[in-house]
């Protein structure tokens, strides 16, 4: 699962937008844990923007990661893109903690709860519309999280060339039902298409016929060639797209035919994976995301009732500046609270999931209107 070389994107991308990604730490339990996040060219701290976490394959690294080209894109989408780093195996491999038995014994899914936590608490990120990708084992990994582990919290997912585990098809009963899209060669020679699956991996069809179950879809799907830009690199691409599932569009599967473990990228391949799988997050934020620590505030004692109708009460310890926005990231309005009981009108809003943002604190609270 280590076959990436991103020889290939550093010959892509060079270092373009490098002056944004910055080194960061975690201590999640006894562990130090290291990311890489790259913000947005111009980017503004009052900005509600999406998270997209890529997650790097067996042996590689965060920093291997980042040269994928999600960081570009990130430039003109504006999302903040966060590449983490895996701890070893006991191959000395590093990797992820993903059900499968090259697995590691790190507390990965905690790491990944703190990294979202800190994407809102400290960058005002979206708490509705976090992404994760990943290549080969970060593929693995991130049907792990969707399936199992952060269903609550990861609005859809995209697979490079990683299937799920076996432990997560047997095991796994996701209740949000998450946008999921895969992108595969049939002639992977790692983690192989549809014959001679390795010991706790599925084949692709075994992991897209789980999908296709969670979000009730029908077996049919419509497919599309992708116009064959390259043909020299013996790669053609067929898109599928599931019918009659329960959230439209969010099941799909493009299978790179001929392809081996690699990531497509032009002006080599027909298409540049990053840029698909942008295109797929766009069109998806979670309904009803957990936003754990995000609920816990020092300045604003109570905010209730929660639903509310026609009037919200926020309870402040002191007097401050608050913002509401709603899950697209589209300001509702600002307010001097006082300290003390505050009642706020809200007969105004439409019927959905709203936050308020305490200004200089980058303190967040969720509500709902009903």
């Amino acid at each position: 699962m280590n076959k990436l070389l991103l020889s290939i994107a550093f010959f892509a991308f060079g270092k373009l937008g490098f002056a944004q990604l910055t080194n960061h730490t975690l201590q999640v339990g006894s562990e130090s844990r290291s990311y890489l996040m790259y913000k947005p060219v111009n980017y503004q701290s009052s900005e509600f923007l999406p998270v997209v976490i890529v997650l790097h394959g067996l042996g590689d690294t965060g920093q291997g990661m980042s040269q994928a080209g999600f960081n570009q894109i990130a430039d003109t989408a504006r999302y903040i893109a966060i590449y983490p780093d895996g701890k070893t195996n006991s191959f000395g491999q590093t990797g992820w903690n993903n059900g499968t038995l090259l697995s590691t014994t790190s507390n990965d899914v905690g790491f990944m709860n703190q990294l979202i936590d800190s994407m809102i608490l400290n960058h005002n990120a979206n708490p509705s519309r976090i992404y994760v990708t990943g290549f080969s084992m970060g593929s693995i990994m991130s049907h792990y999280l969707a399936a199992c582990e952060l269903n609550s919290r990861i609005a859809a997912i995209a697979g490079m060339s990683g299937t799920a585990a076996t432990s997560v098809i047997s095991n796994c009963v996701p209740v949000y039902k998450t946008p999921v899209m895969h992108l595969h060669g049939t002639a992977d020679g790692t983690v192989p298409y549809g014959a001679n699956p390795l010991p706790s991996l599925s084949l692709v069809p075994e992991t897209m016929n789980f999908w296709r179950n969670v979000h009730g879809c029908t077996t049919t799907t419509d497919s599309t060639r992708i116009f064959d830009a390259v043909p020299g690199d013996n790669i053609t691409i067929d898109r599928f797209l599931y019918n009659s599932c329960t959230t439209n569009n969010a099941l799909e599967l493009w299978r790179l035919n001929g392809a081996d473990h690699v990531f497509l990228y032009p002006p080599v391949n027909d298409i540049l994976e990053s840029a698909e799988v942008w295109r797929f997050f766009l069109r998806f934020q979670h309904t009803n995301p957990a936003t754990a620590g995000i609920e816990a505030l020092a300045d604003l004692k109570r905010i209730y009732p929660n639903p509310a109708k026609e009037v919200l009460t926020i309870e402040s310890s002191k007097p401050m500046q608050a913002v509401i926005y709603d899950s697209f990231g589209k300001k509702h309005g600002e307010m001097n609270l006082n300290t003390g009981e505050n009642q706020i009108h809200v007969g105004n809003l439409t019927n959905g999931m709203y936050f308020i943002k305490t200004q200089g604190s980058n303190q967040a609270y969720r509500f709902t209107i009903e």
